[in-house]
């Protein structure tokens, strides 16, 4: 038996409009019967959220009609029905405030808690509002909601039993945006006009800047004064970035950061004879005071300098990195679908399209379009999977030996996963190079034991390009 539309806009008409803070929900205007039911028989109702400004209280900032589907009362005695309804909108303060900050809410998220009709207990409207007042009771509806969701949108990957795995794998970045430095840009256009002799000690030619210690890429770094340039194995290395991380501390991504100094990048853009992987050094100067602007040496490639503004991201491994979704299942099914592949018969353990249409669904990135350059955070890729790559570098032999389906590369695999990116250069930016290294991407890596106590000498430099 269904509820009469009448009683129910009888019901909603007692206790809309209603207001918590600076957020009303009331009747969408403009509908002569805002309570209906649809073709198929269920309860609709229109309403409006308003958020007025917090200042005055009065002006209207954003306003959101939707038609809201109040449950299927058919499945239930009228009068309980009823009585949760109007349970329902007697803790609708209580459910606004849940909510916090309003910018995402819709009207139909306020009429997500129809869960609390399982439970016999609750008869009368006293009842339904005392449960849907708890706070603990609505954040654990919250998330069995947020969980059914996941295995629903999981269940074409076959990974709908792993959903915790696969949300744990979403790691916040550091999307960094840069723009030509004009102060920098002016010192190096000086040290291209000069005559610079290489036998020449360093400092007699030194920039000098007012505010060492500042984000930046390119240009010359801030060094202590005695600090010999940065080299591996005598080759010096090119200066790539600098970052202040109490400029970053409070984000997501950099609480894997010592909240305090300078961290410097420098990568030698061509690798040593017979050195697999690029030499980099990453540097942590943990006092700003002692640094100073140090020139670029004769040889040494100086990058252009820019400014860096950053924004929040939150990414998943991408496709190339498929492995990572591959690993939540039984390994005797993963080396099977393996040998199918090497065999040639192909065969997808995690579907590719609708693993890329989750990644790009799941994303929160601050912005599609290339260039990629970011700080922490899984790596975008050209060609292959970035973490096998660094974790083959490791390897003497490379990727000689390499055989793929056997158990020996799924343990390849399985350790790639280690790696954790620590910052991704994009070598195109204003449509021109910014690193000589064909358009690609270069990454700078370091194990996850590593990075949990800042050991920066464990950092690796790995390339991928067209």
């Amino acid at each position: 038996m269904s509820v009469d539309p009448d009683r129910l806009l009888e019901l909603f008409r007692r206790h809309l409009p209603l207001r918590e803070g600076f957020v009303e929900l009331a009747f969408a205007s403009g509908y002569d019967a805002p309570v209906w039911r649809s073709e198929a028989g269920y309860p609709l109702v229109v309403l409006r959220l308003t958020t007025f400004d917090p200042v005055d209280g009065v002006i209207p900032l954003d306003i959101r009609e939707q038609e809201v589907f109040i449950g299927d009362d058919r499945k239930h005695a009228p009068g309980r029905w009823l009585a949760y309804v109007e349970g329902h909108l007697q803790a609708m303060p209580a459910i606004l405030a849940h909510f916090g900050e309003p910018d995402a809410m819709m009207p139909c998220d306020l009429f997500a808690y129809g869960a609390v009709l399982a439970d016999e207990a609750l008869q009368r409207p006293d009842d339904f509002a005392a449960a849907l007042r708890d706070p603990v009771r609505l954040a654990a509806m919250d998330e069995a909601a947020r969980e059914a969701e996941w295995r629903e949108r999981l269940e074409p990957l076959g990974l709908a039993d792993h959903v915790a795995e696969v949300r744990a794998m979403a790691r916040p970045s550091i999307r960094l945006h840069l723009s030509r430095s004009e102060e920098l840009d002016e010192d190096e256009d000086e040290d291209e006009d000069a005559e610079v002799d290489e036998d020449e000690d360093e400092g007699d030619d030194a920039e000098v800047t007012d505010d060492p210690g500042q984000t930046r890429l390119g240009g010359a770094p801030d060094l202590p004064p005695d600090l010999p340039w940065p080299e591996v194995d005598g080759v010096k290395l090119t200066f790539v970035a600098q970052f202040d991380l109490a400029e970053l501390a409070g984000r997501a991504a950099a609480r894997e950061l010592p909240a305090h100094g300078l961290l410097s990048f420098f990568y030698a853009p061509i690798p040593p004879d017979g050195v697999r992987g690029h030499p980099v050094r990453v540097l942590h100067f943990t006092d700003l005071d002692a640094l100073a602007c140090r020139p670029v040496p004769p040889g040494v490639e100086r990058l252009s300098a820019y400014d860096i503004d950053v924004a929040d991201e939150r990414l998943y491994p991408c496709v190339d990195s498929y492995f990572f979704y591959e690993s939540l299942l039984p390994e005797a099914r993963v080396l099977e679908v393996h040998r199918q592949r090497q065999q040639g018969k192909g065969g997808e353990l995690i579907p590719f399209n609708p693993l890329e249409c989750f990644i790009a669904d799941s994303g929160e990135l601050d912005d599609y379009e290339r260039p990629y350059h970011r700080l922490l955070g899984h790596p975008a890729s050209i060609q292959g999977d970035p973490y096998l790559d660094v974790e083959i570098d490791t390897r003497p032999q490379g990727w000689d030996g390499w055989d793929d389906g056997s158990p020996e590369a799924l343990a390849i695999r399985r350790r790639s996963l280690r790696w954790r990116l620590l910052l991704q250069i994009d070598a195109q930016q204003d449509g021109e190079l910014l690193l000589n290294q064909d358009g690609g991407f270069f990454y700078f890596w370091i194990p996850a034991d590593a990075l949990a106590v800042h050991d920066w000498s464990q950092a690796r430099g790995a390339l991928q390009c067209h």
